[in-house]
């Protein structure tokens, strides 16, 4: 699917090694997010750079052993990304002023570039024979739109009060800019297509269901995370955040499970 796998690799490996030191930087350097994080996640912040140092470890295994015929391969790399796009692009909205500032700057460029190279040596003519399970397609698909519009009325109906009171937030807006610019329409979009049968719209879906796990499942990890810092944890989002995690993240597998390329 990429253009050329050896330059996609680099691409992919330099994004790795930043976003690896980067999340070390937050294991390793103490009070590296003090007086930059709302207090609720404060919490949650070191569960994500574990986790993000795990996941970059492994990354740049399967980028090693990754082929320019593994497209599925592709597909799990290029949804660890754009998670790993998402995340860095919080920190750098939101003014993560710390000694790590230039490298989230550098993940977020560097990830949404290689994402954009990765795609575009997409050519349809070569996915011709794709053929998929009518009810994982349709289920994937339609959880896919159904997340986007959910979504998509939460946001902006927490959006709506503040304009009409002409109220700054001075935490988490990074959120309603990506998700309501990006995230939720590259949701629907992929879906549509998805349900159009056309091939890029079917690889891409498990690719965004990838995206979603990583940014839903920290926050459950967040609340875990709460009692160490004299916190309540709030059962009810914790069991949301893994639940709806998990079933995103098997909507991804059974999807690229059932994709046959060689029809």
């Amino acid at each position: 699917m990429v253009p050329n796998i050896k330059t996609a690799k680099l691409l992919w490996s330099i994004t790795e090694i930043l976003t690896l030191v980067a999340a070390a930087g937050g294991l390793l350097v103490k009070g590296i997010y003090d007086n930059l994080f709302q207090a609720d996640y404060l919490p949650g912040a070191v569960a994500q750079d574990f986790i993000t140092v795990v996941l970059s470890l492994f990354l740049l295994v399967l980028i090693y052993f990754t082929k320019q015929e593994n497209i599925k391969k592709q597909v799990v790399i290029i949804g660890v990304i754009g998670s790993q796009w998402y995340l860095y692009g919080i920190l750098t909205i939101e003014r993560v002023y710390n000694l790590f500032y230039l490298f989230y700057l550098a993940i977020f460029a560097l990830a949404f570039w290689s994402l954009l190279y990765s795609l575009s040596g997409y050519r349809s003519e070569k996915f011709r024979n794709l053929q998929i399970r009518s009810g994982v397609l349709k289920t994937t698909a339609i959880s896919s739109m159904l997340i986007a519009v959910l979504f998509n009325i939460l946001w902006i109906m927490s959006l709506l009060p503040l304009m009409q009171e002409h109220h700054r937030i001075e935490y988490l807006y990074s959120i309603y800019i990506l998700d309501l610019g990006f995230i939720m329409p590259a949701f629907f979009v992929t879906a549509i297509m998805s349900l159009r049968k056309m091939p890029l719209g079917i690889l891409m879906v498990p690719a965004m269901m990838i995206v979603g796990f990583f940014v839903i499942f920290p926050l459950g990890l967040n609340e875990i995370a709460k009692p160490a810092f004299g916190m309540t944890i709030n059962y009810g989002s914790m069991l949301f955040s893994f639940l709806f995690s998990i079933y995103m993240l098997t909507l991804a597998y059974l999807q690229l499970r059932y994709i046959n390329l060689e029809a």
